[in-house]
């Protein structure tokens, strides 16, 4: 398959998990891929193994966001017309514990920086008058509430990425569709559940309909999906790709 051929993608996140494995799908199919990351050593070691092109950023940077847009556009030889956002960071707190600091640093990351690079991407796009995609990541966090690992801050920032989504695709229609994916338990390196593998074992087979983790190849394939010309008609959707987690 070649659903991308032509496309220039950007992929926030693109050193690890979610973002890589999605990253990885879409040279595949033949786009022109530029990953951003703030870690550089693995980020320039995962573009080598790629064939994709990098920039280095931290999301939750206004400056930095929109110097490493522009650094991708000249990368890429044009604006990206397919924007991942697949950056974030996973904390746990019982909310009555939980300080301001690391609140913000999971709010910043998550929603902030969702925000920031989807309108850098997007006033591009714009101005250009040209079409493209974003796909923002979510989490089945931002639809239900977990007692084993409480995490407000966590779950609020995931929430506000879905409303986001929403918001942005009815401004940004018809030029640009915007829509989600919310993973459910996905074997990344951002999974804790497993730590202790007979309670998570005891969470998959009681929660899980499917009765076992996700990969992140299997969420870039919902990616895909919402990026590609075949979901033309679909935009501010939020999809969970949890096993049947939410269902129940």
């Amino acid at each position: 398959m070649n659903r991308f051929q032509g496309r220039r993608a950007l992929v926030t996140g693109g050193a690890s998990g979610i973002g890589r494995a999605t990253a990885a799908l879409l040279a595949e199919e033949e786009a022109a891929v530029c990953l951003l990351d703030r870690r550089e050593d693995l980020l320039t070691a995962v573009a080598s193994e790629l064939g994709a092109r990098a920039v280095i950023a931290d999301v939750r940077d206004p400056a930095e966001v929109e110097r490493a847009v522009a650094d991708a556009a000249s990368a890429l030889d044009g604006p990206p017309d397919l924007l991942v956002n697949a950056a974030g960071i996973y904390r746990f707190a019982p909310a009555l514990e939980l300080g301001v600091e690391e609140w913000d640093e999971v709010l910043d990351t998550n929603l902030r920086g969702s925000w920031l690079v989807a309108r850098a991407v997007a006033a591009r796009l714009v101005a250009a008058g040209s079409g493209g995609t974003v796909v923002n990541i979510s989490s089945t966090a931002g639809l239900v509430a977990d007692r084993a690992e409480p995490s407000v801050h966590y779950n609020a920032s995931k929430a506000g990425v879905i409303a986001l989504t929403k918001q942005l695709a009815v401004e940004w229609a018809p030029t640009v569709r915007v829509n989600a994916v919310c993973p459910g338990v996905i074997d990344t390196p951002m999974l804790r559940m497993m730590d202790d593998p007979t309670a998570g074992e005891r969470y998959l087979s009681e929660m899980v309909p499917l009765r076992r983790l996700g990969t992140p190849r299997e969420v870039a394939e919902a990616i895909a999906f919402l990026s590609a010309e075949g979901s033309g008609y679909v935009t501010g959707v939020a999809l969970p790709v949890d096993g049947g987690l939410t269902a129940i």
